[in-house]
């Protein structure tokens, strides 16, 4: 179970995954020694699994983001590791989930226009040989991209 002090931590970190560990004492009401502490019990844990950089997707080109729903011909243990792995290699699949519904997998993609998404839908994605259908749903705008959980204090 995680204190409020840990809760407190987990919600900083989210916004500022730089915070030095005195910015983070100074946020949560500690004193440095028992941040850090509690900071490394966190990743040894689980609780926080990576840091990462969050980068400007225009400033690097990508002006094509879409939501590709795809359905696999057949679900054995074969077409499954395949699919897998081709999400798990490549960089313009920036999300991938189980879903239910029409589809198996809803993926999130980037691409530098519509038409590399068209390519990468077309030779890569339907060239696995695992691949029934696709519906592509292209994001026009995004309102809100934030990948923080709630943290409840």
């Amino acid at each position: 179970m995680l204190d409020t002090f840990e809760k407190l931590i987990l919600r900083v970190l989210q916004r500022n995954g730089r915070a030095s560990t005195q910015e983070l004492s100074d946020a949560v009401g500690l004193s440095p020694s028992p941040c850090w502490r509690r900071v490394k019990r966190l990743e040894e844990e689980g609780f926080i699994t990576r840091y990462a950089a969050i980068l400007d997707g225009k400033k690097l080109g990508l002006n094509a983001l879409a939501h590709v729903q795809v359905s696999l011909l057949d679900h054995t243990e074969a077409s499954i590791k395949t699919f897998h792995a081709f999400v798990d290699q490549s960089d313009q699949v920036l999300e991938c989930a189980s879903i239910t519904g029409d589809f198996d997998f809803i993926l999130k993609v980037a691409a530098n226009d519509p038409e590399a998404l068209e390519q990468f839908i077309m030779q890569k994605l339907r060239r696995l040989g695992v691949v029934r259908t696709t519906t592509t749903i292209f994001i026009l705008r995004q309102i809100k991209v934030s990948g923080a959980l709630p943290v409840e204090v």
